[in-house]
């Protein structure tokens, strides 16, 4: 019944009505598929080159080289400007401090900065044995703060710690730009050669004022992969290494020597700040704790003499369609496939609603443009059909570590299975010694098996249901006629039904003479009839009619 209707799942869903035109678009992540609800492994959120976002592998490499970074700098905010003399650590002097302190306001609690004023900023000063005053190669380090903005002025700074000493800007600074934050690292990265480049992270969503928002620039030293991160989403990922790759040739982070230039928090920024962070990780431990990483990890993984490429999963929740029996005949994504990379997935369905963490409904590996799913028939013999369905999508990294593949739009072509209509024109046609005859127009879908009678005592309670007749079930081929179905209930028939019902809450009333009786009639289909799962149809009409022999005069 109805036409093939599309739905796209993971990052942009289509769902079409099953009955007339009315179309609706959700995208996703939305309020109503929120990645959250993903279940990522070893994947993340990212976008491509043209900003389209895709699922990709968050870890190319067959380890994660994440090791716990060390505080160097926080600040929590939780004070006033005037009490400010230390970093919550204790390593870091304040030069100078001046923002409006709102107490009990800020992300986590106890209080926030609000830079209001032109003179509103924060000065830390560095020293050479901490990580904002050295010259060293910086290792791996993550930069994070919470902020909200008042207003989106091109001329603010949320962090900076620029010199200028060698005539030319270096140094990492966090701004507002075309009402998005960046991230501009000016001859921070030097190759083997010697030689400087600047690096800057430009996009990203558009920010909205009086809105927290969670900034983090974090840098992998083992890796080369330079991130911006936004509420958790990975906005931009560039590796600074000298072949754009991950793990060849990669770049080291440092300041210039000859500047030492102090660090400054919400110059010319309007609006609050809260919980900065500074973590890092030096070169020297990682080197020490991962002294394979640099070389073993960007090689072809092996177990005993097979090689293993590394994967990623992305896990849909249990969905559900409107009805019970929908038929999905077509499941395909949009991918994008650098050398050597491969996507695959699997898909189960079922009437009844299953966990996510469910280990007993089967898995069903597919394809790309898969077709016919619900053709398939599993192991009782039942179609691949249902209500409730999930799918999962397998990432599959090139071997030497190099590329990821990326997923976008996954998109199912499903057909509903929705219930019979309800008869038309129910009506008592005729009545004798306790019997009544019943008439309706026969149903016409094409996958109709039958009818139901439900009758009782008092309008529009029901303590009986009729469903067969002489061992049959009452279908359209019930009588001859080609418009209508008539049908002639006795007390011999209500007990019929009464023998064969599995619901004991009824109770088949016999028919008496004179008492007054109420009718109404359903339609089923025949999917999983007699089940939970068949789709049966809105009760007709109610009609009413009242057994009686009639005159006992005969002329």
């Amino acid at each position: 019944m109805g036409k093939y209707k599309f739905i796209i799942i993971a990052l942009s869903v289509l769902i079409l009505s099953s009955r007339g035109d009315i179309s609706s678009r959700i995208k996703m992540p939305s309020p109503e598929y929120p990645v959250k609800d993903m279940g990522l492994k070893n994947a993340i959120l990212t976008a491509d080159k043209t900003g389209r976002e895709a699922f990709a592998l968050k870890d190319l490499t067959y380890s994660d080289s994440g090791n716990t970074l060390l505080n160097d700098i926080i600040l929590s905010f939780n004070s006033p400007s005037a009490d400010l003399r230390k970093d919550d650590t204790g390593k870091y002097n304040i030069g100078s401090s001046s923002y409006r302190f709102i107490k009990n306001y800020g992300v986590l609690g106890g209080g926030g900065a609000c830079f209001l004023k032109k003179d509103h900023k924060v000065e830390i000063t560095p020293s050479k044995n901490l990580w904002l005053g050295s010259c060293n190669d910086l290792g791996s380090f993550s930069l994070e703060f919470r902020f909200r903005p008042i207003a989106l002025n091109d001329n603010s700074t949320l962090f900076s710690r620029v010199g200028y000493l060698s005539g030319r800007k270096n140094g990492i600074e966090i701004s507002l730009w075309n009402g998005r934050i960046i991230a501009s690292l000016y001859r921070m990265f030097k190759s083997s050669s010697g030689m400087r480049y600047d690096i800057q992270l430009l996009k990203g969503r558009a920010l909205k004022p009086d809105n927290w928002y969670h900034f983090v620039l974090s840098f992998d030293r083992v890796s080369g992969k330079l991130a911006k991160y936004l509420n958790g989403y990975e906005e931009e990922v560039i590796y600074a290494t000298e072949t754009d790759s991950p793990y060849e040739g990669v770049y080291e982070p440092c300041f210039e020597c000859i500047d030492m230039p102090a660090a400054v928090i919400g110059e010319n920024f309007n609006g609050y700040i809260d919980e900065f962070r500074i973590s890092c990780r030096e070169i020297d431990n990682l080197a020490t704790e991962q002294a394979s990483a640099f070389e073993n990890y960007k090689k072809l993984k092996v177990k005993g003499r097979y090689p293993e490429n590394y994967s990623g999963m992305v896990e849909s929740p249990v969905y559900s369609f409107s009805s019970t029996g929908t038929s999905v005949a077509l499941l395909k994504w949009d991918e994008f496939l650098p050398d050597n990379t491969f996507i695959w997935m699997e898909f189960r369905i079922s009437d009844s609603l299953f966990s996510r963490s469910d280990m007993e409904l089967k898995w069903y590996r597919i394809i790309n443009n898969q077709k016919n799913i619900h053709m398939m028939t599993d192991s009782s013999g039942n179609y691949l059909r249902g209500k409730y369905y999930q799918w999962r999508a397998y990432l599959i990294a090139s071997p030497e570590g190099k590329y990821s593949p990326l997923l976008y739009d996954v998109e199912l072509l499903y057909r509903p299975d929705p219930p019979p209509e309800s008869p038309l024109f129910v009506e008592a046609v005729s009545v004798g010694d306790k019997y009544i005859i019943l008439r309706w127009n026969k149903n016409v879908e094409h996958d109709l098996l039958g009818y139901r009678i439900y009758y009782g005592v008092q309008s529009g309670v029901y303590s009986g249901i009729l469903s067969h007749i002489n061992g049959k079930r009452i279908t359209n081929d019930f009588n001859s006629n080609r418009k209508y179905i008539e049908v002639r209930i006795s007390n011999d028939i209500i007990e019929e039904n009464k023998e064969i019902a599995v619901n004991p809450v009824l109770d088949y009333p016999v028919f008496e003479n004179t008492v007054l009786y109420f009718f109404a009639i359903s339609a089923y289909d025949s999917y999983k009839p007699d089940t939970q799962h068949n789709h049966e149809s809105l009760l007709s009409r109610e009609v009413k009619a009242r057994p009686f022999a009639g005159s006992e005069i005969k002329f």
